[in-house]
């Protein structure tokens, strides 16, 4: 299994959007939606579908949305959540890693900094003004081995 552990403030919206939109969305209501940067869900749902990768939500957002619930408002294949533990968040994604031995390959895409060192080249830091760039994506697909043009995989293995 490839999994993304996903920020949402600072990654999926910014001081940018914030400012375009009229504020920070709070929720995923078509009103919460709309303040929202489209091109960073874009860019995470494309790399979900060339990379095969599953979302793990590390954002506070967890400690009021399921993962069904980001799933279904941001369309992207969110499947857990880290616990909420004490320390840096790099804590609560070493947490879940240890009760997850089948993840294969692991990204973390956040504007904080609190990662464990041996998550550093496995991290991609976003920030706050500008949210997930191009640039940020393209590290993205370089941590899971996938081309940023790569066109989605054919669902038929015979096409």
């Amino acid at each position: 299994m490839r999994v993304l552990f996903l920020d949402i403030d600072g990654v999926l919206n910014s001081t940018a959007s914030c400012i375009a939109f009229s504020g920070y969305p709070h929720d995923f209501t078509p009103a919460g939606l709309n303040k929202f940067d489209h091109v960073a869900i874009a860019l995470i749902r494309r790399l979900c579908k060339v990379a095969n990768v599953k979302v793990v939500l590390s954002s506070t957002w967890r400690l009021e949305f399921t993962p069904e619930q980001t799933s279904e408002g941001l369309g992207i294949p969110c499947i857990d959540r880290t616990k909420s533990l004490p320390g840096v968040r790099g804590l609560e994604i070493n947490e879940w890693l240890s009760r997850h031995p089948d993840v294969e390959s692991y990204a973390i895409v956040d504007d904080n900094s609190d990662m464990l060192p041996e998550q550093l080249e496995r991290f991609v830091q976003t920030n706050m003004d500008d949210g997930l760039t191009l640039r940020d994506f393209r590290k993205l697909c370089a941590l899971f081995g996938v081309n940023e043009y790569a066109q989605e995989p054919n669902p038929l293995p015979w096409a």
